[in-house]
């Protein structure tokens, strides 16, 4: 035993690992582990028996022990070595310092604890370690509690003590708030021991793909914490044949799936190799081989993998090559007859689709899924109370009843459970959890909004910053599906303090985070790099304010998130260049970085920032590099015309000697004509002004030759310009060309992008259509499972929804209520929507779980039948009124009678609380009486006014009332009885005891029912004419007729939205309506019976 192999899980749960002297006290034979003689241990914690090569005891676990708790207790080892030789001499000789002095503060009691275990003579030292404990125990009276040993030691009895209050600040919290359960909580894990049996049936029921089970449901169902809690420690006991002897990994994909199971298969080899991943990435048959190199000989012994979140490998992993063949490894393992390979995977049900897009491996999970279905109503009681119990403290049991009713068989409402139950643990007051401390926490589904929102709100505004920044990076969008946590390196977000100054806060905010189990920390299992995420996706889904960030930040997340990953491959690869951005996407990302809220961090920045230098480098190159073109044109233009100049001169020049020399000759020849008569001596001077002649002509065609060579120069010079002209237009043609190519780029992207949208429509529109086949098949689940998937895309297609909405809601009774001995006649909903106030023919009231079908409560105190009911907003009174005229005011919570108001002229069809729930309005409902409409007092329970005549004269009954909320007013529904000029419905005025609004439809028939929408601006008029009415309540006009039913209309509800509502008739029928566009989207039929009154419930 030494510090290097005791492990600490995330809850400081301590494991002991490296066996390497490890050895079975009970052998007959004593011989030695290693070569004879040879010293077993580490220098710095070997017993003197270890030394001596003498044979191992407990005794020499409890010396290492006691060697290891010195250095707990006083930071440094008892021998200061440093030498192996000077260890074995001390270990040998010497005993170790008083702890007193290097730590004054620690009881004397410890020292003699220290001493006896690290005794030179085994027969000095502790028996055992339980003995060891009981004294540690009693060292430490106020700070440290054994409440239980989890299992005996040597046959030894078990260890308990009793709590006192010190003891119970000191207990450790059983519930483990958004975090799912582990191995390490086994002993806190109920609730679910029908699943745990049902997965290992899947395990053990001898068909072909008995090594494989999927574990799928929705984000907070409890997947992980039934496997690791569950699942596993059975096995590990023996729960399957030889199990006890099998070893077992988890692991979750991540973005490089292959890595991930390298580590994990490393930690349990027994001959780990340097490295597995080559041989994992080989083929189809690598993972196969792998777990074949890894396991001993022994056949019996196998390998159990849990891939946990394995939808991880459809978000994180972007390359299909790498998806495909880890899929197709998983399907050969688990095939192969000579596979000593088990998996389990654990995957969210909104994911389901993704692996049906692979053949083989979609086979596996559609004959080996197992489903995560809520807690039953017992289940439920377990978890909530069975930790607890076992730390001797109880729940209220009106407690245990409100939470139970409020998580109800709501999918992933566990870890807002154990959050609230975590929260609930913390504020305890004594042995005994209470309602009022459940109120005080927020509930189930309030505990975790209000603690979130108290840490940020104690952060100081920059620390509040720098929170919403790293819960941004803390996120994985959902395209189509809910969005998911992202687990990120440390390094990662510490960039973000050091990009902006700020670097000390990022540890700061993580850790207040951390301390209130909302982020959980842990290691890369490849790099060993420190990592976090947020606790579980509940936090996703229930936290307002983190839910705006998101909505706020969805587009920069992306954008950020496509930056991350370029600069990601520029690192990879060594900062090369040819991996920045560049032209318009570059151009995005800079006119992006100028918006954005999202802080970058060190590296996104410096690759942004390397790209725009590129980018300008390259420019900048580019305009010198048509600077100089431009300049070498214009001088050799310039030199040519230059030239051309120089020549025309000499040219022009030329020319003029020549005419002189002509005009010179012309001389020369008269002259010479004349001295022929004269003198014969005179004929050599005439044959000289001949050569001069001759020579004039010659200088004569010489300057013609040089002036058309300065021509020819001239047009060269022009010839050149013309060709530095042509190259600046085909730079400025390229330019054009390079821009052409871009846009069409462009367009192909928006056209790839089209494409990818059709080819999503196209699938969503297969996946529909299968459900719809599935759905007349009678196979609802698979049904809802591919409208689901087919709804999944942004946007999805019209005939996408529509399925959604006919599987969802095809006609099928979710729960079904029997009663015996009376006739349910009125009800009214608690606030929870789980349960249900109904009144009945024999008098009675009951209140109904729905969910498990079960009557909570009974009330008695009518005489007649029970007409109306109604529940006040917090659950806690209701009203009921008979047919024989009275009204009761009832405690709910304790189901007593408060008061009993009589005295009206008949049956009581009609009640209501008022908005101030201090008053109650009446109505009856009588042909042979006036209308009549009271109000009492629910305090003192007498009436405060009536109102009969001063409504109407004419005598009809009130059949059903309806108050708007945060007014004065309420809605009356009329029974005419063939009075023809009475109106239907009228808006009363309680405060001012006068008709405000009158209202009559083109049927004039009797209203039976009333409903108000949400917003308050529209309400439904379900009518004996077998029509439905929508009124516009601001202009006072009916705006739609719903036309369906064969019968009168009883009763009608709009839905929580406002956007649907639901009506019943004496058709026997409920039809489920669109309310804006008055279409019918379901048709219920097959009751036995009249509808009488209809809503809606949360199951």
């Amino acid at each position: 035993i030494k510090p290097a192999n005791v492990l600490l899980d995330e809850d400081q749960n301590a494991y002991l690992a490296d066996f390497g002297i490890a050895k079975n006290l009970e052998q007959v034979h004593k011989e030695s582990l290693t070569a004879g003689g040879a010293i077993v241990g580490s220098p710095a914690y070997i017993s003197p028996e270890q030394i001596k090569a003498e044979p191992v005891q407990p005794q020499s676990d409890i010396y290492c022990f006691g060697i290891m708790l010195f250095e707990m207790l006083t930071g440094r080892q008892p021998f200061p070595g440093p030498t192996p030789v000077a260890y074995i001499h001390q270990h040998l000789n010497d005993h170790p310092p008083s702890l007193r002095e290097f730590n004054t503060d620690l009881p004397a009691a410890l020292d003699v604890i220290v001493q006896r275990a690290t005794a030179k003579n085994l027969a000095d030292r502790y028996a055992s370690i339980t003995a060891m404990l009981r004294d540690l125990e009693q060292a430490f009276p106020q700070t440290v509690v054994l409440t239980h040993l989890a299992a005996p030691i040597n046959g030894e009895t078990a260890v308990y003590t009793r709590l006192d209050t010190a003891e119970l600040a000191a207990l450790e919290n059983p519930y483990r708030g958004l975090r799912s359960f582990s191995e390490a909580d086994a002993d806190n894990f109920f609730g679910r021991d029908t699943l745990v049996q049902e997965l290992l049936g899947f395990m053990s029921d001898g068909a072909d793909l008995e090594r494989f089970v999927a574990v799928v449901g929705p984000s907070g169902g409890g997947k992980s914490s039934v496997v690791k809690a569950g699942v596993i420690p059975t096995i590990r006991r023996g729960g399957l044949p030889d199990s006890e002897h099998w070893f077992i990994v988890d692991l979750t994909p991540g973005t490089h799936p292959w890595e991930e199971v390298e580590a994990a298969l490393l930690r349990i080899a027994v001959n780990p190799p340097n490295s597995l991943l080559a041989q994992l990435r080989d083929g189809n048959r690598g993972l196969l081989r792998a777990v074949q190199r890894v396991l001993p000989a022994d056949e019996k012994t196998e390998l159990v993998m849990v891939i946990d979140q394995f939808e991880e490998l459809f978000t994180l992993v972007e390359d299909e090559a790498v998806r495909t063949h880890f899929l197709e490894s998983l399907v050969t393992a688990v095939l192969d007859s000579r596979s000593r390979l088990r998996v389990i995977i654990t995957m969210r049900a909104d994911f389901t689709d993704r692996p049906l897009n692979y053949v083989d491996f979609g086979e596996m999970m559609r004959r080996r899924t197992a489903f995560i279905l809520p807690l039953t109503p017992d289940e439920l009681t377990q978890a909530i109370t069975r930790p607890v119990e076992q730390l001797g403290l109880q729940m209220e049991p009106r407690l245990v009843s409100t939470i139970t009713a409020e998580v109800g068989q709501q999918p992933g409402m566990l870890p807002l459970l154990q959050y609230a139950l975590t929260e609930l643990f913390e504020q305890r007051e004594g042995q005994v959890i209470t309602l009022k401390m459940y109120h005080a926490t927020g509930g189930v589904t309030g505990a975790l909004a209000r603690r979130a929102d108290e840490i940020f709100e104690s952060l100081d505004p920059a620390s509040q910053m720098t929170a919403r920044q790293l819960f941004l990076r803390l996120i994985t969008l959902g395209e189509g599906v809910e969005d998911t946590r992202r687990r990120v390196l440390q390094e990662e977000l510490l960039q973000l303090g050091s990009s902006s100054g700020n670097r000390s806060l990022i540890p700061a905010v993580l850790e207040t985070f951390g301390r209130h189990r909302l982020l959980t920390f842990d290691h890369d299992p490849v790099t060993r790099s420190p990592t976090v995420e947020v606790a579980h996706e509940a936090l996703l889904r229930e936290w307002p304010r983190l839910r705006q960030w998101l909505a706020d930040s969805r587009d920069d997340i992306r954008q950020q998130r496509l930056l991350a990953e370029a600069a990601r491959l520029w690192q990879t690869n060594g900062r090369d260049d040819s991996y920045l951005l560049l032209g318009s996407r570059l151009t995005a990302f800079e006119a992006w970085v100028q918006t954005t809220t999202v802080k970058l961090t060190a590296d996104e920045q410096t690759f942004l920032h390397a790209s725009l230098i590129a980018r300008d480098d390259q420019q900048a190159a580019e305009e010198e590099r048509q600077r100089r073109e431009l300049e070498t044109a214009q001088q050799l233009g310039e030199e040519q015309s230059r030239r051309a100049e120089e020549q025309s001169a000499a040219a022009q020049s030329l020319r003029q000697r020549a005419y002189f020399l002509t005009g010179a000759v012309v001389i020369a020849a008269v002259l010479a004509l004349a001295a022929v008569g004269f003198a014969r001596s005179s004929t050599n001077n005439a044959s000289l002004a001949a050569t001069r002649a001759s020579e004039a002509l010659y200088n004569s065609n010489l300057a013609a030759a040089n002036e058309a060579e300065a021509i020819a120069n001239a047009n060269i010079a022009a010839t050149r310009e013309v060709e530095a002209n042509k190259e600046r237009e085909e730079a400025q043609r390229e330019a054009n060309i390079r821009a052409t190519a871009e846009a069409e780029a462009e367009i192909q992207r928006e056209e790839a992008q089209n494409s990818e949208r059709a080819a999503q429509e196209a699938y969503s529109l297969s996946l529909a259509a299968n459900a719809r086949q599935a759905l007349e098949a009678n196979n609802t689940e698979l049904a809802l499972l591919l409208a689901l998937a087919a709804n999944r895309i942004e946007n999805p297609p019209l005939a996408a929804w529509q399925a959604l909405i006919d599987v969802a809601y095809a006609p099928a009774a979710s729960k079904e209520i029997l009663f015996q001995n009376n006739i349910p006649l009125s009800f009214d909903l608690m606030p929870n929507g789980t349960h249900v106030l109904v009144g009945t023919n024999n008098g009675e009231l009951q209140l109904y779980n729905l969910e498990t079908k079960s009557i909570i409560t009974t009330l008695r105190g009518h005489e007649g039948s029970v007409m109306s009911v109604a529940v006040n907003t917090d659950g806690t009174q209701a009203l009921s009124g008979d047919s024989n005229g009275t009204a009761i005011l009832w405690d709910l919570e304790s189901g007593q009678l408060i008061h009993r108001m009589s005295g009206h002229s008949d049956a009581v069809e009609a009640l209501d609380f008022l908005p101030d729930e201090t008053r109650a309005i009446t109505g009856v409902n009588s042909v042979n009486a006036p209308g009549e409409l009271t109000i009492w007092n629910l305090k003192s329970g007498q009436m405060i006014s009536r109102f009969g005549n001063t409504i109407d004269q004419n005598r009809y009954g009130i059949r059903s009332l309806a108050v708007l909320p945060n007014s004065n007013t309420v809605l009356v529904g009329i029974n005419r009885a063939n009075i023809a000029d009475a109106p239907q419905f009228i808006l009363w005025d309680f405060e001012k005891e006068e008709i405000v609004q009158s209202f009559q439809t083109a049927t004039g028939f009797s209203i039976s029912d009333i409903a108000i929408s949400p917003d308050q601006q529209y309400i439904l008029l379900a009518s004996f004419d077998n029509n439905i009415y929508l009124l516009d309540l601001a202009s006072n006009e009916i705006v739609r007729e719903l036309r369906g039913h064969g019968a009168d209309v009883s009763s009608v509800a709009f839905s929580p939205d406002g956007k649907t509502a639901v009506s019943g008739s004496r058709d026997d029928s409920i039809i489920w309506w669109e309310v804006k566009s008055g279409r019918i989207l379901n048709h219920f039929e097959g009751h036995a019976e009249d509808i009488r009154q209809i809503g809606f419930s949360n199951l």
